[in-house]
């Protein structure tokens, strides 16, 4: 574009030695803004390091939010083991002494069923004081024991306790309560605790893997401490239960040795929400995971998800397995969707675990549409660089317009004025030059048409004049022709037409012949015969030729 502009400028500076073409300098004003401006937003790129994305501030956030996620998980699992231990040795502490009272093993606890509620009853202060002062949402016993004492039922029931709290992430005493879920009930009611919707009175332990995987690992393992033996359960929910969590489990262990139950603490769905869900509202979507990890997946089937706004009390049932990394963020797919962010390895266990080999793993995500419209970017800092170009650009035409364009404005005021004929300068531009002199010239023409004209129309309106006079004067003859008594009774009785005979005797004076009538008004002879009739009675004339007279003088009087 710039190059033709040159070629036409050179071009007309050799054949137009006068002045500049109004052509030529808006050609150059153009290509001189549109460069200016194209410049202007690289330079303003470069310096803003704008390059169409928002990977940056996505991939901040992701990262922010993991680290913040990661250090809360580690801290609370951390908390969480620490009690769940502590409350395993007063548990175990308790149940050796009443076993000792009573003079039994804990192996015989299964054989005498009226000692569990007993039992129980020794633990619940514990458990209620672990409730009550800590950050959890539940607390439980559970017993390798049934009251019932049945075979049958001792192989899917067992006896314990679980208290649910109200508010799950507070340790404040006012507002809150708690709820017996398992257990006996009165127990609950020695306690003030009211038994929920789900109560039941044992747990059924049908379908409960981590009963018997914790009590299996700890009675395989009778050297390791409890330290080294508690475990994470992956998302539970107990049978009969509607909510769902994780369950930390220690094993209950007499001071020889025997395993005879476990006790722990629950992270509910909603604690969890309420503690690691991302904290930064800047992108609604993005939710927190903690599931178990194995072979490039998220066994998501097991785990928890918190997030403001996205997936709020979904819970996953397909894993989600890795698609490895692209464009710097990790992918993964489900069932039909897919997501991205970031993950860190979450530390459950302490070196020489028995469930050390056990690998979980925290996410950050967000769903990858979502993700990808984050990722277009931010349009407000392109937005605010558009607004201050156009604002340039308008500055910029304003002034030039100034300068280069104040002659067209003069011209435009002596065209207004109808001076431009009255002297012979030039104005810098050839185009207004060559306009001036064919606007001279037709007005020259046009005065000239404007006499003619004039002439004409006082031909016209003398030629007017004496028609006029001559029709006066036939009217005034006719007049004297015909009766004067029947003109006026012709007159008089018009408006006794009917519509119908109105539009005849109109077709009348359109000068109509009959048969031209028969087909207008669409009627057969005989009822024009009929109407004619009817019209020459009421109007008072005699035949069609004195009703064409009186017609035509009554026409003549209303010109």
């Amino acid at each position: 574009m710039l190059k033709e502009a040159l070629k036409l400028w050179a071009q007309e500076k050799r054949t137009n030695p006068k002045g500049s073409t109004l052509q030529r300098r808006l050609i150059l004003f153009f290509v001189s803004i549109t460069f200016s401006i194209i410049l202007l937003f690289a330079v303003l790129l470069m310096l803003l390091d704008i390059d169409g994305s928002d990977k940056k501030a996505v991939s901040g956030y992701l990262k922010a939010e993991l680290t913040d996620v990661s250090k809360k998980m580690e801290d609370e699992s951390g908390r969480i083991s620490l009690l769940g231990l502590s409350l395993a040795e007063t548990v175990s502490g308790s149940c050796d002494t009443f076993f000792k009272e009573q003079g039994i093993t804990a192996a015989e606890l299964t054989v005498h069923p009226e000692l569990i509620e007993p039992l129980l009853e020794r633990q619940i202060t514990s458990l209620l004081t672990v409730i009550d002062n800590n950050t959890c949402s539940g607390v439980f016993i559970l017993l390798d024991a049934s009251v019932s004492g049945s075979a049958e039922a001792t192989d899917t029931a067992r006896s314990g306790i679980f208290i649910k709290k109200t508010s799950p992430v507070s340790i404040q005493s006012v507002g809150n309560k708690n709820y017996y879920l398992r257990g006996p009930a009165s127990l609950a009611r020695e306690h003030g605790i009211d038994l929920l919707g789900q109560w039941k009175m044992e747990y059924d332990i049908s379908g409960q893997e981590f009963f018997t995987e914790v009590m299996t690992t700890a009675r395989n393992n009778p050297e390791l401490p409890l330290s080294r033996l508690y475990y994470w359960t992956g998302r539970v929910t107990l049978k009969g239960n509607s909510e769902a969590g994780f369950l930390l489990c220690v094993p209950l262990r007499t001071a020889d040795g025997a395993v005879y139950g476990l006790c722990g603490i629950e992270v509910s769905d909603r604690m969890f929400k309420l503690l690691f869900s991302p904290t930064d509202s800047t992108y609604s979507n993005a939710f927190s995971l903690a599931a178990p990890w194995t072979e490039e997946a998220f066994c998501t089937s097991k785990g928890l998800i918190a997030g403001n706004s996205y997936l709020t009390g979904h819970r996953m049932e397909q894993n989600l397995l890795s698609e490895g990394e692209k464009d710097s963020f990790e992918f993964f797919t489900g069932t039909g969707e897919a997501y991205g962010g970031y993950t860190s390895v979450l530390r459950l266990y302490p070196s020489g675990s028995a469930y050390e080999e056990e690998q979980w793993k925290i996410a950050v995500l967000l769903p990858e549409e979502h993700l990808k419209d984050a990722l277009a970017g931010n349009s407000a800092y392109l937005l605010f660089i558009i607004i201050g170009l156009l604002l340039l650009s308008l500055l910029a035409s304003y002034l030039i317009s100034r300068r280069y364009l104040r002659p067209v404005n003069h011209a435009f005021d002596t065209i207004k004025n109808k001076s431009y004929g009255e002297s012979p300068e030039t104005r810098g531009y050839t185009e207004i030059d060559d306009l001036f002199a064919f606007l001279a010239q037709k007005d020259k023409e046009h005065e000239a048409e404007l006499l003619s004209l004039e002439q004409q129309r006082q031909n016209v309106e003398d030629s007017y004049e004496k028609a006029q006079t001559r029709l006066t004067r036939i009217t005034n003859r006719k007049k004297q022709e015909v009766d004067q008594d029947g003109y006026q009774m012709f007159l008089s009785h018009l408006h006794t037409l009917t519509p119908k005979e109105r539009e005849i005797f109109n077709l009348y004076l359109e000068g109509k012949s009959a048969k031209e009538i028969l087909v207008n008004v669409n009627i057969n002879e005989n009822t024009l015969k009929y109407h004619n009739r009817n019209i020459y009675s009421k109007l008072g004339v005699s035949s069609r030729k004195e009703l064409l007279l009186y017609a035509a003088l009554m026409k003549e009087e209303h010109v």
